[in-house]
């Protein structure tokens, strides 16, 4: 969890000071962002939990004593399309209309590692979903 914070900071600090771009990447986390979100809009557990990184759907069903799809399901986490999009090398952030979504790419694309996310001012931000 700390190591995930300290680079959540990082990522934002490079795009307050940097202005770090999206280049060609930010259509496929951006892709990867929509079909987490639709999945929740849908009520898909099973394609919400296809869209997170492995090791968030596999702490998400730990935490809750239950399968990630029934785990997700039982979360009121925000549904609200993508919005505004940061990525820095293999790691994106996406803002939607009610939260952040943060993502990572994998050898097999683009994966949510945490969700429900908000900003807590100076500390790293508090998420539902992966941290």
């Amino acid at each position: 969890m700390r190591g995930w914070s300290s680079m959540v900071c990082a990522l934002v600090v490079c795009g307050a000071i940097a202005g770090c771009g999206t280049g060609g990447r930010g259509e496929a986390a951006t892709a990867a962002a929509d079909a987490f979100t639709s999945a929740l809009r849908e009520g898909d557990g099973a394609a919400a939990c296809a869209a997170l990184a492995p090791e968030t759907a596999e702490d998400l069903a730990a935490s809750e004593g239950e399968s990630c799809e029934e785990a997700i399901g039982s979360l009121d986490l925000p549904d609200a399309a993508v919005g505004e999009i940061a990525v820095w090398s293999d790691r994106a952030q996406m803002r939607t209309a009610d939260d952040v979504l943060f993502l990572a790419e994998f050898g097999d694309g683009w994966k949510v590692v945490a969700a429900g996310c908000r900003p807590q001012g100076e500390r790293p931000y508090e998420c539902e979903v992966g941290s």
